[in-house]
Parts: C-alpha cells; sequence; structure tokens
C-alpha cells in the first residue's frame, strides 16, 4: 500500500491542553502513523487576542489518505474531541491542520497545501522546523528554517523537549477503550490460559502483554484464577504468587500501562496494588466490605461487575438493573467515589443465552444509570451456542457482539483477540461518530 510523509499542526488552549494534545495523538493511529514529534511549545493567540496562550506542536506521520480524505479524518477528530466553532481564530479544544503533504501542491475549495499560512505562523514554522530545518517550501522553495529566521518575533516558548503519548487518556464517550484479557491460570475457558503453555509463565505472560501493547490494547486485565463454571479454586497466596512478578514486570518495561487486577479477594487486590495494579476488576461486585474499604483507601478504579443468577420469566434487563443498582449503592456506602466506578452487566454470569443476547440489546437504559460501561463478550458460551461452534472459532460472533455494545454505549471491551479487535474498534467507532 502506498503511503505519503505528512506534517500535521496540533494546537489548544482550553481545558487540559497536554492531555487535549495526547488523546488527539492517540485517536490518529492507524489511519495516521506518527513517526516524531516537534518539541512542545506555548504561544500567544494568533489572528484574536483575547484567548489563553496556546499548546503547540507538530507531527511527522504517514498516511495512506488522500488530502481531501486526511482532511475529513482530522475534523471528525476535531469533533470527536468537541470542538465547537466560534469567532475566527477563537479558542479551541484541538486544532488539526495538514502543512505538508509529500511535495504535493494542491488548492481546491476546501484545502490548500502547503498551509497558506505557513510560512506566516511562528507557532508552526518552530516546531516544523525541529523536524526538517532544511526542508524546502514546495511553492517559495525556501528552506523552512530561511522563512522562520524572516518572521517579525513573536511569543513562541519550548515547554518540553519531548512529548510522549503512550499514556492512555480516558475521554468515554470520546473513544472506546480494548481491555486485553491476560489469564495467567491453566484453566481458562476460552484456552488461553498463560499456566498452561510451556516455559517460563512469567516470561509466556510478559511475551503477550508487549504483544497486546503492540497491537494497540489500552488496558491489560489479569487475573490468575479461572471464573468459567466448574473453576477449581485458587488460594489468595497463589494468585498473589502468580499476579506480583508479572505486575512488576509490565510495570518495569511498561510503565504507563495500565493494569486491571482481576480478583474477588482483598489480600490479592491490596498486594496488586502495592505492586503497581491500577484498577480493580471484581466479578464479586466488591460486595465483601473488606475489599469496598480497600478501593476506597486506594482511590483506584472499579470495576463492578453483576453476578447474581437471573431468573428466566423476568425482565432480564430489570434484574439487571437492580442488581447494579444495589452494588453501587453499596461501593457508594464503603466510601468509593461515584467517579471510580465502572459497571459491567455481567455476560455469561447467571445467565442463560438469550439473556445475553437481552443484556446486549438493553445495553442503552444500562448505560443511562450514569457510569462508564465495560462489556465482555469475547468468545463467551452463549455465543458459541448460538453459532454452535467452538472458543477457537468465536471472533466473528465476538466482533458482533462487540459492535452492538460500541452502538449502545459501551466504554471499554474486554477481550481476547487485540490485534483484530482493535482495528475492529477503530472502524466501529468511525462509523458511530
Amino acid at each position: 500500500m502506498e503511503t505519503h510523509l505528512v506534517y500535521i499542526a496540533a494546537g489548544t488552549n482550553l481545558g487540559n491542553r497536554l492531555e487535549n494534545l495526547q488523546f488527539a495523538a492517540q485517536l490518529l493511529s492507524p489511519a495516521v502513523k506518527i513517526l516524531r514529534s516537534s518539541r512542545l511549545y506555548q504561544t500567544e493567540p494568533w489572528g484574536y487576542e483575547e484567548q489563553a496562550d496556546f499548546l503547540n506542536l507538530v507531527w511527522e506521520a504517514e498516511t495512506a489518505l488522500t488530502p481531501d480524505s486526511l482532511l475529513g479524518f482530522l475534523k471528525s477528530i476535531e469533533k470527536r474531541m468537541g470542538r465547537e466553532q466560534t469567532v475566527r481564530y477563537g479558542p479551541r479544544i484541538i486544532d488539526l491542520d495538514i502543512l505538508l503533504y509529500d511535495q504535493v501542491i494542491l488548492e481546491n475549495e476546501w484545502l490548500t497545501v502547503p498551509h497558506d499560512q505557513l510560512h506566516n505562523r511562528r507557532f508552526v514554522l518552530a516546531p516544523l522546523c525541529d523536524l526538517i530545518p532544511d526542508g524546502i517550501h514546495p511553492k517559495s522553495q525556501l528552506r523552512f528554517s530561511e522563512i522562520l529566521e524572516a518572521l517579525p518575533p513573536s511569543v513562541c516558548d519550548v515547554v518540553s523537549e519531548s512529548f510522549q503519548f503512550d499514556h492512555p487518556i480516558f475521554r468515554f464517550g470520546q473513544k472506546t477503550y480494548l481491555m486485553g484479557i491476560l489469564n495467567l491460570t491453566a484453566d481458562s475457558f476460552s484456552q488461553d490460559g498463560i499456566l498452561a503453555k510451556s516455559g517460563s509463565f512469567i516470561d509466556n505472560a510478559l511475551n503477550q502483554a508487549n504483544s497486546f501493547l503492540t497491537d494497540g490494547a489500552d488496558i491489560l486485565d489479569l487475573g490468575a484464577e479461572s471464573t468459567r463454571p466448574g473453576f477449581s479454586p485458587v488460594d489468595a497466596k497463589e494468585e498473589i504468587r502468580c499476579l506480583i512478578p508479572v505486575i512488576e514486570k509490565i510495570k518495569n518495561r511498561h510503565p504507563n500501562t495500565i493494569l486491571s487486577i482481576d480478583t474477588t479477594k482483598v489480600a490479592v487486590a491490596r498486594a496488586a496494588l502495592e505492586a503497581g495494579a491500577d484498577w480493580i476488576n471484581d466479578v464479586s461486585g466488591a460486595s465483601d466490605d473488606a475489599m469496598a474499604e480497600l478501593i476506597a483507601e486506594a482511590e483506584c478504579p472499579l470495576v463492578l461487575m453483576r453476578f447474581e443468577k437471573l431468573k428466566p420469566h423476568q425482565s432480564t434487563l430489570t434484574q439487571v438493573i437492580v442488581q447494579l443498582n444495589t452494588l453501587v449503592a453499596h461501593s457508594l456506602s464503603r466510601g468509593i467515589k461515584k467517579e471510580q466506578i465502572l459497571l459491567d452487566p455481567g455476560l455469561g454470569f447467571g445467565t442463560n443465552s438469550w439473556q445475553n443476547v437481552e443484556i446486549l440489546n438493553g445495553l442503552q437504559p444500562v448505560k443511562q444509570l450514569g457510569f462508564p460501561l465495560l462489556v465482555g463478550p469475547s468468545r463467551k458460551s452463549f455465543i458459541g451456542n448460538l453459532l454452535q461452534k467452538p472458543v477457537s472459532e468465536r471472533v466473528s460472533g465476538t466482533a458482533a457482539a462487540t459492535a452492538i455494545s460500541v452502538l449502545y454505549g459501551a466504554d471499554i471491551l474486554r477481550l481476547h483477540d487485540v490485534k483484530f479487535m482493535k482495528e475492529f474498534l477503530f472502524m466501529t467507532d468511525l462509523l458511530k461518530n
């Protein structure tokens, strides 16, 4: 596939400006692959002075999109991030401009390349010159460093020598996040348990974590006890023995990675948080007072999952909402803050196959409870039962369940097949928005 070298300017002066730039960078991938970033600049407003200073930078990137398609894609990111049309050159949460596209010269009703104000703006030329000071302007044939030197002085201060965007920025409703499942078990229903593989389980876990992160997982969910029907219980000491070295290894290699720990045991949760874990994913809904109090003290995010058996001849959705509301009320009563809580409707827990379909079709009212929503359809038995497929052949059914989850408001999808599903989520988000 033919790709093109592009230079994209990004600027922001509303809200958390650094996070705005980090989030925009994350939304670009994979359609626009950032190769290099300029330094980060703080600059005075241009064209409309009654506003706050901007943070600005330039990215060198590659894309297979045509100039017009790239423009449409960048505008869609601005819209997703909440940019509103105000006065010309006025305040904005994000501004993304195509500066250069190969050596193309293009002028039409919507787009001019090179950018028609490139030669006038220090806040664009300074970061561009960080990347290609000897680059040649396709029209004037002048070096960009020469154009920069000829500009009148203006405030354009370097505030950071580097720009990092590998730490996920969570803005629920603007992007759907992927939680990769890392089973440190031998008896996972999904047949991907780390302990079932030959070799060092720590090395196997680290290799799978590396693979998931390379493929685009936003969160890793680590569990050392299976929750499948008929699972073999694991005591807290054994869970801790499996989890802690893996947490430490992953955090040592990928310090910005968000690690969620799938456990119902307070001792395991405490040890995991002390080792560097970030979230607790409790399939018993933090119904243990000691677990709830630990989460309140740690002030970490908590996934509350509905788990009690649903009655077959009553409204599935009503039962799900009642159970979730009960779990939320208990957590709040133990000191957990509302902003810590994420909800999981519990696909496959105390349900029959058709009740899982009803849960997926009823996600919108669950979302209206006012919490971020996590859904875990991956390779579940209801997909196998409906398609009459073994675990190894449930990716297409998982994709369908994932798509409907996104359309009905899910914020996080807990999934096994990270590479495929990351691309699937990217396209679903684009089409949804």
